[in-house]
């Protein structure tokens, strides 16, 4: 795992480097400038021949801009500096830089009000623009020169490379301040930090490298950071060698408690996705009249009828047969497909809090919950709840709106009062453990908006918490291998066309990649 920081802890972190490691700030700014500078020779075929110019503001991201500017400029490369601030009134390091560049007769434009009509003229002629204005710093909208000058760059249509971050985003939540650069390159500095993984930030980041600025390692360890990404490492590591005499008793026994008349496909698909994640054995209950569809196909799932309402979904009666079949089983998936139908809701309201076993919670189950703020004390601690920012809004009476502003810290909040795992579907999702651990998926994308996806994602974590992956690891690998089932087969394919079907298709060959 990748550690995730916000503003505040990237801060601690640059203090503690000074104050507890002797490392100082001059240091750790100018190991950021050479950084960026190897990332773009890298990058750019004949670098020595581009026309740079790299916008600074008054902080340290216009230090490391500065930094790059100096470098540049001793490379022999055609480089300018705008400075949105006035030399004279920066301070700290950034100013040390400053006074650096002034001395070695870099192009210094000191941009104001005044002259913003030469910034056109430079754009027009340059290759690249370097990004260094705001980065994690900015606390308030953009506006000004500061905002006449991103309205420029992005406009010019050149080449950006964003320090850090691109100037406007909240660097913790991800949402626009007002007017913001669109990177096409953004150089993480040290550690991500929340932005460069929620949307809508992520779309404007352009590609990610992360760049080594030599901060201790056991600093950051020391410093407890709660929020991290998913890399393909960490799942291969977590998948055990399978023995060669074990049988299907050892993979583990999944009951979905799913469909209902006219949502049968939900269910048929979460069974599916159990099963080709590759647990054991999979059991799917269902109201009594939908059951009879399911016997003969799909042929590997066993099925168990149960009482139903007047319209086709489960009865209250049905409390008991779900109760008794759940005894014994290394995993329950609920909700998929059974509708809000008063009685169902009430069965549920009664069976979620005696289930013993690890459950998996998702789509008209999570509804069910939100109409009964009370069944959610009484849910066992294995419990994993996959609500998309709808179905959120709705447990945590805030709007979705609100939600979607800040997913990481709502999750968390959930997760923590209620001693559950939350899964928060949506772009870049947002898996929430109630010690307070967080993990951003970078897996997926927009082709996965589309009917039955959810219930396949509700099938493969149940899966693996069957096979006995903790319930923490079975919700960020299977949000992980979901994602990356999507993403395989958009390559191949395309977004557009994929249905949840393709999901299923593609995870045979998903897990190949991740074991071999």
């Amino acid at each position: 795992m990748k550690k995730v920081a916000t503003a505040k802890e990237m801060k601690q972190i640059d203090t503690l480097a000074t104050n507890s490691y002797g490392i100082e700030g001059l240091k750790l700014m100018e190991n950021a400038g050479t950084g960026i500078v190897k990332a773009l020779q890298r990058r750019f075929y004949d670098f020595s021949s581009k026309q740079v110019l790299i916008f600074c503001g008054k902080g340290n991201n216009g230090g490391d801009g500065l930094v790059v500017a100096r470098l540049l400029f001793n490379m022999k490369i055609p480089v300018t500096i705008f400075l949105l601030e006035r030399r004279v009134n920066l301070k700290g390091d950034a100013a040390i830089n400053a006074e650096l560049a002034f001395n070695l007769g870099i192009d210094i434009i000191e941009l104001g009000e005044a002259n913003l009509h030469f910034l056109e003229h430079h754009l027009e002629n340059c290759d690249i623009v370097i990004d260094a204005l705001f980065g994690t710093g900015l606390t308030r909208p953009v506006s000004g020169t500061y905002k006449q000058t991103i309205d420029k760059i992005n406009q010019s249509k050149k080449h950006v490379t964003a320090i850090d971050i691109p100037s406007g985003l909240d660097s913790d939540t991800g949402m626009l301040m007002g007017d913001c650069i669109h990177a096409d390159l953004t150089l993480v500095l040290a550690l991500f930090k929340q932005s460069h993984l929620l949307f809508p930030a992520a779309e404007l980041m352009g590609e990610l490298e992360l760049i080594d600025i030599e901060i201790p390692p056991e600093l950051v360890d020391s410093e407890g950071l709660e929020v991290q990404v998913t890399e393909e490492s960490d799942l291969r590591a977590w998948f055990p060698q399978r023995s060669a005499d074990s049988h299907k008793g050892d993979y583990g026994h999944v009951l979905v408690i799913a469909g209902s008349k006219g949502k049968g496909g939900a269910a048929g698909l979460t069974s599916l996705a159990a099963l080709r994640m590759g647990c054991g054995l999979v059991t799917l209950a269902l109201p009594e009249s939908c059951q009879k569809a399911f016997e003969l196909h799909p042929l590997e799932v066993m099925t168990v009828p149960a009482p139903e309402t007047d319209v086709g979904t489960f009865a209250l009666s049905a409390k008991n047969v779900l109760f008794n079949h759940s005894r014994g089983m290394s995993a329950v998936a609920i909700g998929p497909g059974l509708s809000t139908e008063p009685e169902t809701v009430q069965l549920l309201r009664e069976l979620l809090p005696i289930i013993d076993c690890p459950l998996i919670i998702d789509a008209d189950a999570v509804n069910a919950l939100a109409q009964s703020p009370d069944t959610i004390s009484q849910l066992k601690t294995d419990t994993i709840l996959t609500p998309h920012p709808k179905e959120m809004s709705r447990v945590m009476g805030v709007e979705t709106s609100k939600i979607l502003e800040k997913r990481i810290e709502f999750a968390r909040k959930f997760a923590h009062d209620h001693s559950v795992i939350i899964v928060l579907k949506g772009a870049a999702t947002v898996i929430s453990q109630p010690n307070g651990i967080t993990t951003i998926n970078t897996t997926g994308n927009p082709g996965m908006a589309t009917a039955g996806s959810g219930d396949i994602l509700t099938g493969i974590i149940a899966s693996l918490v069957a096979q006995g992956f903790s319930t923490p690891k079975a919700a960020i690998a299977g949000t992980y291998l979901h994602g990356l089932s999507g993403d395989i087969f958009a390559q191949k394919e395309s977004q557009a066309s994929l249905i949840a079907g393709d999901l299923l298709r593609t995870l045979p060959e998903t897990m190949k990649r991740i074991l071999h």
